[in-house]
């Protein structure tokens, strides 16, 4: 089987490494994934191609056509030229439309879409094989007429494992230091995951006390905010508390190195399989333990909450203190979180899922399904065009007499 995988951005983020990932296993299967992506989102310093190249994946960067038409005629064009069976959507935003219009169109390919987000809305496809990674949604998303399965954010639990030698290189490379080691592995993201890193940064002023840093390891739009903060935390306490080390293309060693991990989504997975303890954090400054009274909770929304705390620094603190200063704990909470990792999400049970998953799309997927979304994709075309005539009615502003 051949499979285009269209990948929303070439950033080195969660989504986009688990879709390498996954074609890196899915080759021993017999299947060979074409990923690509849109050239202008790779940036300028480290992205996914970097991470690409250590597990020897190819990406075929493309300059995305202007307007969703041009969009779906070059996506068309590239599924044919690659002779693919079926085309693999990652990610909620971008691609989907120009899919389902493209390679797509009439049914003549059928096609698939991961929504590794939170919450999946209304503008997704409702009739095409949907993906999700977090368990809540499967509940949520029963009555929807389209396949919808639970694939984990994939964890390789054999490169990411406990490796304390890794860790005392990373220690030393970075100078970090022998106390207590807060770790954080992440995008620097404004839109989700800024605020849960400025809490651990501004919880440093008291952790402090205990000897404990913290390092943060990544690159995004955030990171120059994040940076200043960091930089007036180290100015009070007049030491480095916190170190921005910046993106890794194998962050590895990171995970390795920590005492306590911080982190939401497929890194606090990671996290579990290199048996660290894990506080996990929600992108509004909420933060859990992650432990035996707590792990079926935690896993269920893929390690994620969109509450927010009246007093998230103080909740913070609160929890990691007993863990800074209970080494033992740390050592059982560690390799509980790794059997967990173990049964939960590994590489390799993830992958004959997808490997499943994609025979079942080729072999159901058909006009029938493509023109079932045709009239919600109708009522889209028809307001869009409606809006570019100049025929949709102002509104209507001031209270009525």
């Amino acid at each position: 089987m051949r499979v285009l995988v269209i990948l929303n951005s070439l950033e080195l983020g969660g989504t986009q490494i688990n879709a390498v990932d996954f074609a890196w296993r899915l080759r021993e299967r017999g299947i060979e994934s074409i990923l690509i992506g849109p050239r202008d989102t790779a940036g300028d310093g480290l992205s996914l191609f970097d991470y690409a190249g250590t597990r020897g994946i190819g990406i075929e960067a493309f300059a995305s056509a202007d307007g969703m038409a041009a969009q779906a005629r070059q996506l068309r064009r590239i599924a044919d030229e690659h002779g693919v069976d079926l085309v693999h959507v990652c990610g909620m935003w971008g691609s989907a439309r120009p899919t389902y219009w493209g390679p797509a169109i009439f049914g003549r390919r059928p096609w698939v879409q991961t929504v590794y987000e939170m919450s999946v809305t209304p503008v997704v496809h409702r009739h095409m094989p949907l993906i999700v990674g977090t368990e809540y949604l499967i509940e949520e998303l029963a009555h929807r007429p389209g396949r919808t399965v639970l694939i984990s954010p994939p964890v390789d639990l054999e490169s990411d494992a406990p490796d304390s030698d890794a860790g005392r290189r990373f220690r030393a490379e970075h100078r970090l230091g022998d106390g207590p080691q807060l770790g954080i592995v992440s995008r620097l993201d404004s839109r989700m995951k800024a605020t849960a890193i400025a809490t651990a940064i501004d919880a440093m002023r008291p952790l402090s006390a205990l000897g404990a840093t913290l390092y943060v390891v990544g690159g995004g739009d955030a990171e120059e905010t994040l940076r200043a903060r960091a930089d007036a935390v180290n100015r009070e306490l007049a030491y480095d508390a916190v170190r921005m080390l910046g993106p890794l293309s194998d962050p590895r060693p990171a995970y390795a190195a920590a005492d306590i991990m911080l982190g939401m989504g497929g890194s606090a997975a990671r996290s579990l399989a290199f048996g660290r303890p894990l506080i996990v954090h929600g992108e509004a400054g909420w933060s859990c333990l992650f432990e035996e009274c707590t792990a079926a909770m935690l896993a269920r929304s893929s390690f994620w909450s969109p509450d927010r705390p009246l007093h998230p620094v103080e909740d913070l603190v609160r929890i990691a203190e007993p863990v800074i200063g209970d080494p033992a704990w740390r050592v059982a909470l560690g390799a509980f979180g790794r059997r967990f990792a173990e049964e939960r999400f590994g590489l390799d049970a993830m992958s004959e899922r997808l490997a499943a998953f994609y025979e079942e799309a080729v072999g159901t997927y058909r006009a029938g399904e493509w023109l079932r979304d045709l009239p919600r994709e109708g009522r889209r075309v028809g307001g869009m065009l409606r809006r570019r005539l100049g025929l949709v009615p102002r509104a209507v502003t001031g209270s009525r007499t």
